[in-house]
């Protein structure tokens, strides 16, 4: 059986281009689309990925619904399904993966705003999945390439009971503290981290811990917890006195944040110095307890000998505690963030929908 999708890619492609040749199956893209722009490609063009080359028709304004329409088309022309890959951060997609869904298009995605969005919302896109016999996969947002919410998965079908999971989630901050030695200036690890690449344009989205609260709530939903990201304590690593400061005009908001941050050095290598002395070291993690219902993002000690003090570079972790890995966790770790390892978080998630084809309905 061929196995053939219509595809779309829906802004910045994450190093797609990393796996094209990879790809054993059918696929053809019927539309491409950025923030503003979308390029519509002609029914039935056949216009089959080859390696990194990307077919482009004449661009237009961006509109989801007529893109989603589209591709829906191309793929009943082509006698294929609809595979939309949405790789954006923003919220106006995930608005439409209810209808998008419902219509039987299958979408895979690294955005966390699906999952870490509105409750009611996250449950009305699971029921569209199911009603439209479609497929809805986003390994890629937790852990990026780290495959955490698949093993979740399989243990669940397996018949293991997850009690807890509780991990580094961030690679931003997975580098500064694997990074941040006594003697060293804490803003000064951040401004490495910032020249590096590893922030936001404005730090404090990573010292804050929304990205994690984030991950932390689609782990949560996944095990079963009706929690709104707004119920997740988050530990900001962003001193009270920056979390609403403002950079002069004409100045650089990342240059500048480094700058104010330095003057809550001394505090932040008091907190290194205690672990220190007490063996341990510090890291920035997420937690969800199935027994008790809850989930925290906050910064943490542990023993030199604990697998969170083994991370290297910018690595993500997860530990896993169930009926059957227990009293030792289930450990997950290996490299979270970069164009790379998230293609290939998505690409995981491409070939499972590819797959699903073959299996009788």
């Amino acid at each position: 059986m061929e196995c053939k999708h219509s595809l779309l890619f829906m802004s910045g492609f994450c190093g797609v281009e990393r796996w094209l040749s990879f790809i054993t199956v059918k696929l053809e893209v019927s539309a491409v689309a950025r923030s503003s722009v979308m390029a519509l490609l002609p029914l039935g063009s056949n216009n089959a990925l080859a390696g990194s080359s990307w077919p482009i028709s004449k661009e237009e304004p961006a509109d989801l619904v007529k893109l989603g329409r589209h591709v829906l088309d191309a793929a009943s022309a082509s006698g294929g399904r609809a595979l939309i890959v949405d790789n954006t951060a923003s919220d106006s997609p995930v608005e439409l993966y209810e209808a998008w869904l419902a219509a039987g298009a299958d979408v895979a995605t690294p955005n966390k705003k699906a999952g870490s969005g509105p409750i009611d919302r996250y449950n009305r896109i699971l029921a569209a999945s199911r009603s439209g016999g479609s497929r809805f996969l986003y390994e890629a947002t937790v852990g990026a390439g780290l495959p955490i919410l698949g093993p979740l998965q399989t243990l669940v079908r397996a018949g293991d009971t997850v009690e807890s999971v509780e991990g580094i989630f961030s690679g931003t901050l997975s580098y500064i503290f694997n990074t941040w030695r006594p003697g060293m200036k804490f803003s000064e690890v951040v401004e490495d981290a910032k020249e590096k690449g590893f922030t936001e344009p404005d730090p404090r989205d990573d010292l804050g811990g929304t990205d994690v609260a984030r991950k932390v709530t689609i782990l949560a939903r996944e095990l079963g917890l009706k929690v709104e990201l707004e119920d997740i304590p988050v530990k900001s690593l962003v001193p009270e006195a920056l979390q609403k400061w403002e950079p002069p005009a004409g100045v650089k908001l990342g240059d500048a944040f480094v700058k104010e941050l330095a003057a809550f050095d001394g505090e932040m290598s008091s907190l290194l110095e205690e672990a220190e002395a007490a063996n341990e070291v510090l890291r920035f993690v997420g937690a969800v307890d199935v027994k008790s219902g809850k989930a925290s993002v906050k910064l943490a000690r542990y023993p030199k000998d604990h697998p969170f003090a083994s991370t290297q570079f910018a690595d993500n972790i997860a530990a896993v505690s169930s009926k059957w890995y227990n009293p030792r966790p289930l450990v997950i770790q290996g490299p979270g963030a970069g164009a790379s390892v998230t293609a290939a978080g998505i690409f995981g998630n491409v070939m499972e929908v590819m797959q699903g084809m073959r299996r009788p309905s």
